[in-house]
């Protein structure tokens, strides 16, 4: 009979370690998932370039010094030329330019 207690009860921590362990991995991995991009506001063709996601002052600036400032001009920019002048990856470039072509 204490064999048996002994075997349920090691069989039954082991299960509330993996369900404790199984909770944590998932966790970290929701959490770790970024939010997809999305505009800030000021939407339509006049709209800045800093409304959308991921764009801040510094992009912002880089970008209007090459003529690329507003939404419609960036939704018409090929992904080398924004890369370029942003000094960003082309992956993130061709991102910005999707979005501005949602807007």
């Amino acid at each position: 009979m204490k064999r048996i207690a002994k075997v349920i009860g090691l069989v039954g921590g082991a299960v509330a370690l993996i369900w404790a362990m199984r909770d944590r991995f998932i966790s970290v991995a929701t959490s770790r998932e970024p939010e997809p991009p999305a505009f800030k506001g000021g939407q339509g063709p006049k709209a800045t370039v800093d409304s959308i996601d991921g764009i801040g002052p510094v992009f912002a600036d880089r970008l209007t010094r090459v003529g690329l400032g507003t939404v419609d001009a960036l939704a018409q920019a090929s992904p080398d030329q924004v890369a370029e002048a942003a000094s960003v990856s082309a992956a993130r470039a061709r991102a910005w330019i999707d979005l501005a072509k949602q807007g």
